[in-house]
């Protein structure tokens, strides 16, 4: 049998593993950029779901969590500038207005919140 076959992973698997990996630094980079340009505007916004817990995969999305109350312009605001920051990077997202929830959606959204070092 050829040693490459007796490995514990195959050539594929190091490749999605690489490219996993490489999306995930963008994924990064692009959410803590996006959230100091938010935070820097007035605007409450936290990165949630598997980029903030360490799951983040392949075909993963970027969570956002806009927490504070936002009328009408301020949401037009925030949506263009996510959609600036994210746009190219092939990374899908969703845009989740607290405002928009029910209290007991917010409360489970808060309780899931994960705050991850560099990305709030």
């Amino acid at each position: 049998m050829p040693a490459a076959s007796r490995s514990p992973t195959s050539r594929i698997d190091r490749l999605v593993a690489a490219r996993t990996e490489a999306r995930a630094r963008t994924a990064r980079g692009r959410a803590t950029a996006l959230l100091a340009g938010l935070k820097a505007r007035g605007y409450d916004v936290a990165v949630i779901g598997s980029l903030a817990a360490g799951r983040f995969r392949l075909h993963s999305d970027i969570d956002l969590l806009v927490r504070n109350p936002v009328d009408g312009a301020e949401r037009a605001e925030v949506e263009r500038a996510v959609a600036e920051a994210l746009r190219a990077s092939g990374i899908p997202y969703d845009l989740i207005f607290a405002c928009d929830l029910t209290a007991s959606q917010r409360e489970a959204f808060e309780h899931d919140l994960v705050v991850s070092p560099g990305l709030r």
